[in-house]
């Protein structure tokens, strides 16, 4: 496929992503171990000539039963589609996740999403990935309705590091400690980002140097200290300074030299 995809809905879809192979999951951080499993789709996808399409949502699940939003997401959706592009994949779809799509039965979310909408050559899941109603719908369920309706199913299990899985939780614990460097060997690559820039005080124009003060998203977990990094501010890249307070930081920088 010419063109990478970004879908939020599969109400219609392209004809060219039609059988496609497709792997399910939260991918949050798109980290090492998604991306192992994300080289087993695209491997899956080559040899069966298909689109290697992620089947993804927003907001986390966890967000959406928690009484207030309070999930420290590494990656949401633009960054997601981001990443999925940068990795070689042909699409993403992120579907809306709320209350109502959590009632959705496991058969109807097969036949609904999988077959009608897309016409799955197969699908990858993780072995601790549940969905439908009451999450009913696990790996075991999945490959039975796969043999049923004519698609392949394969279950991976979590990529290992220092004897722990690569996981999500373990990123966020990372960041929240600091551990920054750390998080990034988990990530593959340096963990990013975004915010809205707010009006602040406009001391740095009485420090020299300009500053941005940034508002940070719902949950964000990063400990607060200072950090050396690069920031992106409209088309201007910066090396900067990225100073964590509560719930807002500050970018001090000056024009990153190439």
């Amino acid at each position: 496929m010419p063109n990478f995809l970004r879908l939020s809905d599969l109400d219609n879809v392209p004809a060219s992503l039609r059988g496609a192979y497709v792997a399910i999951g939260n991918f949050d951080g798109f980290h090492r171990g998604h991306q192992s499993v994300l080289e087993v789709l695209k491997a899956r996808a080559a040899r069966a000539g298909v689109p290697a399409v992620v089947l993804t949502f927003e907001p986390h699940p966890r967000d959406v039963f928690a009484p207030t939003p309070f999930m420290f997401r590494l990656t949401r959706g633009d960054a997601k589609a981001r990443l999925a592009e940068a990795l070689g994949l042909d699409a993403i779809a992120i579907l809306n996740f709320d209350r109502a799509f959590s009632q959705i039965e496991a058969e109807d979310f097969v036949s609904r999403f999988l077959v009608d909408a897309l016409g799955v050559t197969g699908v990858i899941v993780g072995t601790d990935f549940h969905f439908g109603r009451q999450r009913r719908g696990t790996p075991t369920f999945l490959k039975a309705e796969g043999d049923r309706l004519g698609f392949a199913v394969e279950t991976l299990g979590l990529m290992d590091e220092g004897d722990e899985p690569i996981s999500s939780s373990r990123i966020r614990a990372a960041l929240s400690e600091g551990a920054v460097t750390a998080a990034n060997r988990l990530l593959g690559y340096h963990w990013f980002f975004e915010g809205v820039v707010e009006k602040g005080d406009q001391r740095g124009r009485e420090l020299g140097y300009p500053t941005a003060n940034m508002a940070t998203p719902t949950g964000f977990g990063l400990a607060r200290g200072v950090y050396a990094v690069r920031a992106r501010i409209g088309e201007r890249l910066l090396m900067a300074l990225l100073v964590m307070a509560s719930r807002c930081s500050t970018i001090a920088g000056h024009p990153l030299r190439r």
